[in-house]
């Protein structure tokens, strides 16, 4: 069976991109101060009030020149980092509005940019950050700030009353338009961000369900073509039994060939029969109790090395299970994964509550590696020396089909847990 894997390029990294987008707005910006004071200039033909814009400006180059270079680097780019280039521009651009007029600056406007870049980019508690950075410095510039003649003529021309309304009028549409946009686009881009979230979920399903409709497909054939080579072994070996000239080791050998080759054909018969409830959709009804002891012993029969325990963590037989042998099925294959990793003793523990039922599979090997348990649940079938592999992909698929999940989890003192929940209002319905 071929698995399909989907790479994606080295080093890739999304955030990496917004960081250049964010350099290459702020060059943009700097270009266009740079252009008004290159006007101041030639207009006025002095530099005695260029000098701090200039300084801003060439400290704000620096600064996204080093960011272009750190852009270079194979370094993932975290939200803090983010964060501190957001409040970069902040500072900077306080510092050139605090050169050239305050906030009597047209340009002052600009602090919305990097208000709707961490709205859209970051989370909601950093985008709240950059707001506040962003009033605080809009705020403050509406009294400290350096005369710059382009921008504020009404200083010597005796306006300042109706020009101080005219600033105020901008701070509090400053305040409206961060607000909401702190409020409404964080909220959109979370919306945004579920919505791939769940779009990469039923692309995962559908991936994890072809490949279970490509086991199912290879154990139908393979079922098929077994049926015939058991048919001639039982038939050889029923003769050589019939041999009276058969030393007694070797009719004791026959007689263990012939149970086995019995424990094959009943296996594949309950997976016809299997196939044929499931297309009609019977099920069971069980009490929990009785449902792990008889699946349980089941399985201990075909693992008679592994010694296993069966708690119950309530008094009473359990509420009533509606199942089928999907779901034994699901059960044996994490008993199965427990026995694997080399464990003498297996524990199974069964609880409930008014909402769901849990079976709890224990075991004392190894654990589970981190990189089993960051794919649970994913299309991705994995070989290992621990058996976790397709049983466990088969294993959740059919416990979601119930409505419950499977959770893995390191045991506390050695060994793992795989823990099954199932709703009790789902089986009360079924």
């Amino acid at each position: 069976m071929k698995t399909q894997t989907h790479n994606r390029p080295a080093g890739y990294n999304p955030s990496l991109d917004n960081l250049r987008s964010l350099l290459l707005i702020r060059s943009i910006a700097l270009l266009g101060q740079t252009g008004v004071l290159a006007y101041v200039l030639l207009a006025s033909r002095t530099t005695a009030s260029l000098w701090g814009v200039t300084a801003s400006l060439v400290m704000m180059a620096l600064i996204t020149a080093a960011s272009l270079w750190r852009c270079t680097r194979p370094w993932p780019v975290t939200d803090n980092e983010f964060l501190a280039q957001l409040l970069i521009d902040v500072v900077g651009w306080s510092a050139l509005m605090y050169f050239s007029g305050g906030a009597n600056n047209p340009f002052v406007s600009y602090y919305i940019v990097p208000l709707v870049i961490a709205a859209a980019v970051l989370p909601w508690r950093h985008t709240w950050l950059v707001a506040g950075a962003s009033l605080l410095a809009y705020s403050a510039l509406l009294y400290y700030y350096q005369p710059f003649p382009l921008f504020t003529p009404h200083a010597h021309m005796g306006h300042g009353e109706g020009a101080n309304v005219h600033i105020l009028g901008m701070w509090f549409n400053f305040l409206f338009s961060a607000g909401l946009i702190t409020y409404f686009v964080v909220r959109m881009a979370s919306m945004l961000r579920e919505q791939e979230a769940r779009a990469v979920a039923r692309r995962e399903d559908r991936l994890r369900n072809d490949q279970i409709m490509a086991v199912a497909s290879l154990a139908a054939g393979t079922a098929h073509e077994l049926g015939t080579p058991l048919a001639t072994m039982t038939v050889l070996v029923d003769e050589m039994l019939l041999d009276k000239t058969l030393g007694s080791q070797a009719r004791e050998d026959c007689e263990v060939l012939q149970q086995q080759l019995g424990q094959c054909k009943s296996t594949l018969n309950a997976l016809s029969r299997t196939a044929e409830l499931t297309s009609v959709e019977q099920t069971q009804h069980l009490a929990l109790g009785a449902f792990v002891q008889q699946t349980v012993e089941r399985w201990a029969v075909r693992r008679p090395g592994v010694v296993c325990d069966i708690v119950a963590e309530q008094s009473g037989p359990g509420p009533m299970l509606a199942y089928d042998s999907t779901l034994c099925q699901a059960i044996e294959n994490l008993l199965n994964n427990a026995a694997d990793t080399g464990t003498e003793r297996v524990e199974v523990r069964y609880e409930w509550d008014p909402l769901e039922l849990r079976i709890i599979i224990r075991d004392w090997g190894p654990g589970i590696g981190k990189e089993l348990l960051g794919d649970m649940g994913k299309p991705i079938i994995r070989a290992s020396h621990n058996g976790l592999g397709i049983g466990l992909l088969l294993s959740q698929a059919t416990v979601e089909r119930y409505g419950g999940r499977i959770e893995l989890l390191n045991a506390t003192g050695g060994g793992a847990e795989a823990r099954l929940h199932l709703p009790l209002a789902r089986q009360n319905r079924t």
